[in-house]
This record gives structure tokens, sequence and C-alpha cells, in this order.
């Protein structure tokens, strides 16, 4: 009997017609994450999802033939991992798919941050030329922290010793290695925090990683630093964050990702001129969701196949723990 394969969010056309050609599956398509009939999540032993689907306790009751998970993305908060180990369902993800564009966003960011790039077009766009009051930074020389050196932070660390920086980095579940290799000096957090120059966050959306910024941080941060933030909004306390923009205490900010997203009209953070906004689309290129699909259908066929797996969730070590760090009280 065929493996009846559900599609439940975005999926390129190419993996598409390439699972349909493999024979022993069925593969179909829901119209959105939000519109899955029933009688397909009671028949299907497989998901394709990305971050729009949230996988929980209810639909799994409703979906008594489901063996795999895949989502087409490296986060994955958005599935509850214990509901999916409970009823033994075999979960992974698409972690190394967007490196490449979430390093380039990141650096996008920092670039943006450090030579006033949006302020001057801003200026243009409204009839102004005001050439002396844009100053930027120089970045050589500087020092690029990096909380989380895994796949992006490795990457986004490359790219800073391309521009002459001096790398210090903070990740617990790392070894010597990777540090030696990228030549970043292995730091606490806390001094990541006090001599950076530009800081920049790439952890997944954990207990341990929730709120790691907060106030009692901003206090003792590097003045003048920029901070970028490409990972998850929940790692950095917001109303912290704009009280440490009215105090100075940051040159400028860079957010691809929010507490609530869509950001709220209303976040004061939209009134700040130092801080740039995107609207979480750190994998938002054409390769990143190419590759993230192309990944998803490969793994879905070795599972069905021979039964292997990788990249199964809930990863092993890599910031997935429940006791909170850094200095200073999560206010």
């Amino acid at each position: 009997m065929n493996k009846k394969i559900l599609i439940m969010d975005r999926f390129s056309q190419e993996s598409f017609l390439f699972l349909n050609q493999q024979p022993g599956f069925e593969v179909v398509r829901a119209e959105s994450p939000q519109k899955i009939p029933l009688e397909h999540l009671m028949t299907a032993n497989a998901l394709i999802i990305r971050s729009k689907t949230r996988i929980d306790e209810n639909l799994l009751k409703n979906s008594p033939k489901l063996q795999l998970i895949i989502t087409a993305t490296s986060g994955f908060d958005h599935i509850d991992l214990e509901a999916t180990q409970k009823w033994g369902i075999t979960v992974m993800h698409t972690p190394t798919a967007n490196v490449e564009s979430a390093a380039q966003l990141t650096w996008a960011l920092v670039l943006a941050c450090s030579s006033q790039v949006l302020v001057g077009h801003r200026g243009i766009k409204a009839g102004e030329w005001n050439r002396e009051s844009i100053v930027g930074l120089e970045l050589s020389g500087r020092t690029f922290g990096i909380v989380g050196l895994g796949r992006i932070g490795s990457r986004v660390a490359q790219i800073a010793r391309a521009f002459n920086m001096n790398v210090v980095a903070y990740d617990p579940y790392q070894e010597d290695d990777r540090f030696e290799l990228l030549q970043a000096e292995r730091s606490s957090y806390e001094e990541v925090l006090k001599t950076s120059d530009v800081i920049s966050f790439h952890v997944p959306k954990t207990l341990e990683t929730d709120l790691m910024l907060t106030r009692s941080h901003f206090e003792y941060i590097h003045r003048g630093m920029i901070l970028i933030n490409t990972s998850r909004g929940t790692v950095i306390n917001e109303s912290d964050l704009c009280e440490a923009l009215e105090r100075d205490y940051l040159r400028a900010v860079g957010l691809d990702v929010f507490e609530k997203e869509p950001l709220p009209r209303t976040s004061k953070l939209i009134n700040y001129p130092q801080v740039v906004l995107t609207p979480h689309i750190g994998a938002n290129t054409d390769e990143a969701f190419y590759k993230a699909s192309s990944t998803a259908a490969e793994k879905l066929i070795r599972f069905f196949t021979d039964g292997s797996t990788s990249d199964t969730l809930p990863p092993r070590v890599a910031w997935y723990g429940a006791t909170p760090f850094g200095a200073g009280p999560k206010n």
C-alpha cells in the first residue's frame, strides 16, 4: 500500500514533482496550514511542514497512521516535541538549508547599522542631502561577538574574519576545535557582552535561550555596541531593549525577529531611527526554499526506503535545556 504524504505548507514545485515520481507514495497538498481536511490527517503516514503549521497534541490525536514529520525549516519551536515523542513519531528538520541566507541577512543588517545606509536612503527619498551628518563605523579591527557558534554563527564568523574583525564567541556546546578553526576566541557570555563592538545572536528558541538579554545585561554591555538578532525574538526583552536605546547604550540595532510576530504597529521599536527592522526573512531566498524542500523530500524517501534518519528532533544538545543562564534576573 502506498504511503500517504501530506504537504501542509509551502513546498517547491520541483520537489513536489520529484516525490510524485517515486513509486509507493501518494502525495497530497493541503490548501493551507490552517485548512487541513480531517480525512487527510486521518490517513497520512507523513507530514511535510514549515513554521506556519503548529504540531500539537490535538493534531496528533487526529493522525492515527502518522509515522514521520519533517519540517522544512531550521527552527522547530512550532512543534510540541514532547507530544511527538509520546506518540512515537519521528521528527526531522533541515538545519543546513538556510545557513547562507541567514548569514547573509545578518551581515546585511550589520552593514546597514554600521554604515547608516537606510538613513541616507530615506534622506534622499525625502529630497535631503545631509551628507555631513551621516557618519558610519569602520568594522576592520573591531570585535564581533557571536552567541551561538552553530552552522549560521560559524558562517557569520567567517565573514567577520574577512572584514578583518576580531571574533569572540559564546557557545557551551561547541568543542574547542570549532573555535580554533574559525579563529574565534572562546569567551563567557558576559565577556562577549562587555567586549563586542557588534554582537549577533544565533540560537534556537528554548527554555535556555529565553530572555537571554535583559535590563541587567544592558547595564554592562560595551557602550556604542551594534546589536543584531536574526534567531528568535524571545531571546531579547524588547521593553528592556527600548530602555537601553533611550539611554543611548547602543549605536544601532538590527532585528529580523520579534517577541510577537507580526510586529505590532504599536511597538516602540518602530520609532527609533537607529533601529533597522525586517519581517523574519532570514530564510527567504529562492535558494534556501529550494534546498529546504529538496532536503525534506530526500529525508522522507530514505526514511520509508531503509528507515534512515538525520537531523532528528529533539536535538541531543545544542541549546536545548531547561536551565537559564547569563547574569542577572529575567526582568
